[in-house]
C-alpha cells in the first residue's frame, strides 16, 4: 500500500451511501444506509477492527456482528472503536482494553462489539474515544469517562486512577453539556451556555489561567461569552467553533464588516473624496482622464494632490513637498527647485538599489534551501507522530504484556498450588500405607514392623 497525497475516491465503496465516516490512528470506519451496515478498514491489531480476528484489511470489510443494528454513531480511538445504537442509545465497544478503556470492568482485548453493560438505561446521545480512555454524553447532559488515569477528570474526588467502568464525571454536576471531545491525554466540553469546560493531563487543554488545576473540569475564561457550539481535541491542539449570529446577536448590517480603505489604486471617485471635497469640479476630472499631466505638474495645488499622486505616494505627502519653499525631496534628499514659478516639478522616481544576477541566483537557491528545510521539517514532524503513535502501541502490548505475566504468575501459583496438594495427599497415602504394613507385620508375627522397607524373612 502505497501513501496517497491527493484524495482519492475509497473504490470499495462506489456506489453505497456513506452517512458517517470516522479515522482512527491506524484505521478506518465508515456507516452506510439502506441497508444501515457498519465497514471497517486498517490496522487488526487488539481486534479494534471488529472481525474477531485481529487480521489487518486493506479494504472495507463488514462487520458482521452488527449486522441489523441500526448505527447512529462511530467513533475511534488510538486502539478501539466504539458505535452507538440509534434507537436504543446503546454503546458497544472493541478493540484494545488495556486501562479498562472498553468499559467492560477489565483490561482484555474485546475482538467483537460488545455493549458497554454499564452504560445501559442511560439513553447516550455521544461518544468520544481517545488513546486510552473514553466518553459519553447522555441525553440528560452528563458525562461520563473511563480508561487511563489523569485525563478523565475524577482529581477534584482525590487522587484518579485507571476507571474500567464509566464514571460520571462529578464536577461537571449541575452543568449540562451537549458536545464532548477527547485528545490525546485530555477532554473538553460544551455546556447549554455556549462555554467550554476541559481537563487533562497537560496544559494542551488550552487553559490560560496558571491556577487551573490540570485534571479538574474548569470552564476556559478566554473562551466566556464567545457562543461556542462545538470543540475538536486532537493531541497537541483543540479548535472551537462559535455560532456568529448567536454572538453579536445583531442583523445583516451589523454583521457587515467594514469596508477597507482604497488605497492609491483604487477607483476614481475614491481619489477624489480622499483630496477634499474642492476637488470635484471640472478641472479634477480633466485630470483623472489625463494623468500624464499631473507627472509634469500645472502649476496649481490641485495638480499637486490628485492622480499624479497615484505613483505610490501617500495623501498629503504632495503638500509637505509644495511647502518647502518650492523645492521637493528627490530619493537622495537633496531638494530639486520647480521649474515654474518655484513649485515644485515631480521628477521619475529613481532605482535606489538592484539586484545583481548572481545575488538573484543566491536569492533563488536561500528560497530553495528554505523550501526545502519546510519539507523536512514537516516530514520530520511527521516522523514524531509517527513514533508518538509507535511509543502508545508498545505501552499498550507492553499493559498486555503485564497483564499476560500476571496471568502466567497466576497459573504458575495455582499450578504450584496444586503440585504441593497432591504431594500432601501422596504422603498422607503413604504414611497410611505405612501403618496399615506395620500393623500387618505385627499380626502376622513376622516382626516389630521397625523396618518396613525391608523384605520379611522365612517363617518358621
Amino acid at each position: 500500500m502505497q501513501n496517497e497525497l491527493v484524495p482519492k475516491a475509497v473504490e470499495a465503496l462506489v456506489g453505497f451511501h456513506v452517512s458517517q465516516v470516522a479515522c482512527g490512528e491506524f484505521h478506518t470506519a465508515c456507516v452506510t444506509q439502506n441497508p444501515t451496515h457498519v465497514y471497517t478498514w486498517g490496522l487488526g491489531l487488539s481486534g479494534r477492527l471488529g472481525h474477531g480476528d485481529e487480521t489487518d484489511r486493506h479494504l472495507p470489510t463488514l462487520v458482521e456482528s452488527l449486522l441489523g443494528s441500526q448505527v447512529a454513531g462511530l467513533a475511534l480511538g488510538g486502539h478501539h472503536s466504539a458505535a452507538l445504537g440509534e434507537s436504543s442509545g446503546q454503546v458497544m465497544t472493541w478493540g484494545g482494553g488495556a486501562f479498562g478503556k472498553l468499559g467492560h470492568g477489565n483490561r482484555l482485548a474485546q475482538t467483537t462489539p460488545k455493549v458497554v453493560v454499564a452504560l445501559q438505561g442511560r439513553r447516550v446521545t455521544q461518544v468520544s474515544l481517545g488513546p486510552h480512555h473514553s466518553a459519553a454524553l447522555t441525553q440528560k447532559g452528563e458525562v461520563l469517562t473511563w480508561g487511563q488515569a489523569g485525563r478523565l477528570g475524577h482529581a477534584s474526588h482525590g487522587a484518579e486512577v485507571d476507571e474500567m467502568l464509566p464514571r460520571q464525571v462529578a464536577a461537571l454536576s449541575g452543568v449540562p453539556c451537549l458536545q464532548v471531545s477527547c485528545g490525546h491525554s485530555h477532554c473538553a466540553v460544551v455546556t447549554e451556555s455556549g462555554d467550554v469546560w476541559a481537563w487533562g493531563s497537560n496544559r494542551a487543554f488550552g487553559h490560560t489561567e496558571p491556577g487551573a488545576s490540570p485534571n479538574v473540569p474548569t470552564a476556559m475564561k478566554v473562551l466566556k461569552g464567545k457562543a461556542i457550539v462545538m470543540v475538536a481535541c486532537s493531541v497537541t491542539h483543540n479548535i472551537a467553533l462559535s455560532d456568529y449570529g448567536r454572538l453579536t446577536g445583531a442583523g445583516k448590517e451589523a454583521t457587515t464588516p467594514a469596508r477597507p480603505a482604497v488605497g492609491a489604486a483604487g477607483s476614481s471617485s475614491s481619489r477624489r473624496d480622499s483630496a477634499g471635497a474642492g476637488t470635484a469640479g471640472p478641472g479634477a476630472q480633466d485630470k483623472e482622464k489625463k494623468p500624464g499631466e499631473a507627472s509634469t505638474g500645472s502649476g496649481t495645488g490641485e495638480g499637486a494632490q490628485g492622480p499624479g499622486g497615484a505613483r505610490g505616494r501617500p495623501v498629503g505627502q504632495a503638500e509637505e513637498g509644495a511647502g518647502l519653499e518650492g523645492s521637493l525631496l528627490d530619493s537622495s534628499g537633496s531638494p530639486e527647485k520647480g521649474a515654474k514659478g518655484g513649485l515644485p516639478q515631480l521628477v521619475p522616481e529613481r532605482e535606489v538599489a538592484f539586484l545583481s544576477s548572481e545575488l538573484k541566483g543566491y536569492q533563488e537557491q536561500t528560497l530553495k534551501l528554505a523550501k526545502l528545510l519546510q519539507e523536512t521539517k514537516t516530514k520530520l514532524e511527521a516522523l514524531q507522530n509517527e513514533n508518538s503513535f509507535l511509543k502508545s502501541e508498545l505501552e499498550v502490548m507492553h499493559q498486555c504484556s503485564n497483564d499476560s505475566d500476571e496471568r502466567l504468575d497466576t497459573l504458575r501459583a495455582h499450578f504450584n498450588e496444586r503440585i504441593r496438594e497432591m504431594e500432601r495427599r501422596y504422603n498422607d497415602k503413604e504414611r497410611a500405607w505405612r501403618d496399615t504394613f506395620n500393623r500387618l507385620q505385627v499380626h502376622l508375627g513376622l516382626g516389630s514392623g521397625a523396618d518396613v522397607d525391608a523384605p520379611p524373612g522365612p517363617r518358621s
